[in-house]
């Protein structure tokens, strides 16, 4: 089982490390929103990131709004695309005023506020790297949470796992 366990999380990893990583951190906000901090990293393009859509499902997402800070958002040309109603989503789209994410480069604090529909939590979306002079998408994949929140996550499953070795030990051991 340990070593299904190990194979699958290699796995799973290694999808990441060919990937343009579009990393997010939550917050949750005092009206009931929510609101996605994105961060961007070139680490497997030949080429600087110019433009990036990432995309929402308008079952679950409402009322978005780009709420980035003006430092970057001199940088960015960023719009909220409307659903189409032809199965194509609602995105948020950023398109570089200038040289973009240069290749080993990350830039952090891209924003969209909204409210979600949804139970539970929002997670992961899927991104386009797009290049904008022939509009083809370059790369693509799902946002992950950021490596706080899933090191948090990984920490939580290994405490939960020991507590019950440890519990089952124990009970093993009194009876």
């Amino acid at each position: 089982m340990k070593k299904g366990l190990v194979l699958a999380m290699v796995m799973l990893l290694s999808d990441f490390a060919d990937a343009t990583i579009v990393s997010y951190e939550l917050n949750g906000l005092s009206d009931g929103s929510f609101e996605y901090v994105y961060t961007i990293e070139n680490d497997t393009l030949t080429s600087a990131i110019e433009q990036f859509t990432i995309w929402f499902d308008e079952q679950l997402y409402n009322n978005l709004q780009v709420t980035t800070s003006t430092s970057l958002s001199n940088e960015w040309d960023e719009i909220i695309l409307p659903s189409t109603g032809f199965g194509i989503p609602l995105g948020y789209d950023a398109l570089a005023l200038s040289s973009g994410i240069d290749i080993g480069q990350t830039v952090s604090s891209f924003s969209v506020r909204f409210v979600w529909l949804g139970a539970g939590l929002p997670g992961s979306q899927c991104y386009e790297i797009v290049a904008p002079a022939t509009n083809q998408t370059i790369a693509n994949g799902f946002t992950i949470p950021e490596p706080v929140t899933l090191l948090f996550f990984c920490i939580s499953f290994v405490i939960s796992k020991k507590w019950i070795v440890i519990n089952g030990r124990t009970s093993q051991i009194l009876s």
